[in-house]
This record gives C-alpha cells, structure tokens and sequence, in this order.
C-alpha cells in the first residue's frame, strides 16, 4: 500500500514539474504514459534493490554462522579431504602396478605371436613339401599303372 501511495505521488509530483517546466496547458496521453513508466522503472529499480539488500544480509548471516561452527567443520573437512587424497593415491599405485603387468603380458603376447608366426611359416613349408609328394605320388602311380 506504501508503495502505490509512493509511485502515485512520484508520478503526479513528476506530471506537475513537467507541466510547471514546459509551462503548458495540457499534456498528452503520450507524456503521461512516459512519465508513468519511468515511474514504474523507479519502482523496479527500489524493489531490486531490496531484494539486494535482503540477499545481502542473508548471506552476513550465513558467513557468521559458518564461522561460528568454523574451526569443527574445517578440521573434520581438512581430514576428510587427506584421506580422500591418500585413497586416490592408493588407487593410482595400484593402477601402475595394473599397467605394469598389462606391459609384461603385451610382451608375452608379442613373443607368442612371433612364435605362431615361424610355426606357420613352418607348417606352410611342410604342406608345400606335402603336396609335392603327393603329386609325385599320384604320378608314380600313374606311370606304374600305364606300364601294364
């Protein structure tokens, strides 16, 4: 109610100097509709304000208070961080040991496969030799059979 009573006066006191300035008879819809909304935007404004002011109090309060309970919360925090700390450093020990045995077994990997590599290379040689022979075969055989 305040506030009504505040912007209707702000606005007929800013109508009456513009009249009084201008040294006019009448004011139109347009002017009075401007000099309205520039007392809206005051009005704004002094809300916004308050709300600033409120918020600002809130936090004052806010920061007292954990000041007040500061110095239990910060040592039970500062505790909690280092032992969150060492369990990360833990785990980060035990992911390097992880990456040194997945470095080993890639080495056994690489050592097997150049092993599976030379047997193939071998058993390719013997299947070559293989069918040499059996041609040889087939063709002995062949030759034994024209011969009767």
């Amino acid at each position: 109610m305040k506030k009504q009573i505040l912007v209707s006066m702000v606005t007929l006191t800013l109508v009456t100097g513009f009249l009084t300035a201008s040294e006019a008879t009448t004011c139109t819809s347009k002017e009075v509709i401007e000099l309205i909304g520039a007392a809206n935007t005051l009005n704004d404004s002094i809300d916004f304000s308050n709300a600033l002011l409120e918020n600002s109090k809130d936090m004052l309060s806010l920061s007292e208070s954990l000041l007040a309970a500061g110095s239990m919360a910060n040592t039970e925090y500062i505790e909690a961080m280092l032992q969150l700390s060492k369990d990360i450093g833990e785990m980060a020990d035990r992911i390097g040991e992880m990456a040194d045995r997945i470095l080993v077994m890639a080495d056994k990997i690489g050592d097997m496969s150049d092993r599976i590599v030379e047997t193939q290379k071998i058993e390719s040689q013997n299947v070559k030799l293989t069918q040499a022979n059996l041609l040889q075969a087939e063709k002995n055989l062949n030759a034994a059979l024209d011969a009767k």
